[in-house]
């Protein structure tokens, strides 16, 4: 009798569902995944999406806060006469309203460019770290869901938010800073050390290490490297806003 040759299973790429929730309990399985067949476009659409949610639940909070800020800048500043203050106040508010939904739609332009950017930032910061050799979309896809994180955050977050009727709510440093210094270089740091972003952080080192095929050591430090450079640069632009406000 002659042996019968044994063919190799392949295992099944896990469906989107279960790619989703890998992400968040066996992040290596959903990478493994990408690796094989890069999916960039679900996480740009749950983002989107998620994008919609926010703006519908919380359109008059963030208009109310933006009122406010506004208000109080004017109100502070040395350069405008009391007299004409409370006028421009109303003048800057009533023009905010009216190109509110302008605002709408450049948000969603940079949403989608910025998650390009940042992929495509990545591959080049990894070609050149970690080694040739994986596809754009490869490193994009890994971004991708990795940033679902952000998404599993604001989806407990926004509940909070409209109970609250603030936009503000910290899961990290940011806690330290009070509701007067939102708008602050210090709170743009400090908000910036949160426990999603780092959840995240640890997910982009775990996919990327695995695309690259590069220690965790090694990947860790350019992952952490990136993320550092733009909290500064973040800061910066608050400061220089303020600065100019």
């Amino acid at each position: 009798m002659t042996d019968q040759p044994t063919i190799a299973q392949q295992e099944p790429r896990p469906g989107l569902f279960s790619r989703i929730i890998n992400v968040f309990f066996t992040p290596s399985k959903t990478f493994a995944s990408l690796i094989q067949k890069p999916d960039w476009i679900t996480p740009l659409i749950v983002t989107l999406l998620l994008m919609t949610a926010f703006m519908i639940f919380l359109n008059d909070v963030i208009q109310s806060e933006q009122a406010a800020a506004t208000r109080d800048a004017i109100m502070k500043s040395t350069r405008i006469a009391d007299s004409q203050k409370e006028e421009i106040a109303e003048q800057q508010i009533k023009m905010m309203k009216n190109f509110w939904f302008v605002g709408v739609i450049i948000g969603y332009v940079a949403a989608v460019a910025l998650y390009f950017l940042a992929g495509l930032g990545l591959w080049i910061a990894g070609n050149i770290i970690l080694g040739k050799g994986p596809k754009y979309l490869q490193a994009l896809s890994v971004y991708g869901y990795a940033m679902l994180i952000d998404i599993l955050a604001m989806i407990i977050k926004i509940p909070l938010m409209v109970k609250n009727q603030t936009i503000r709510m910290d899961t990290g440093l940011g806690i330290l800073v009070s509701k007067e210094e939102s708008r602050s270089a210090l709170y743009s740091f400090l908000s910036s050390f949160d426990l999603f972003t780092f959840w995240e952080l640890a997910l982009l080192t775990i996919g990327l290490a695995m695309l690259y095929k590069a220690s965790k050591g090694k990947t860790a430090g350019m992952v952490f490297a990136l993320w550092f450079i733009i909290v500064l640069i973040k800061v910066g632009f608050t400061a220089l806003g303020k600065l100019f406000s």
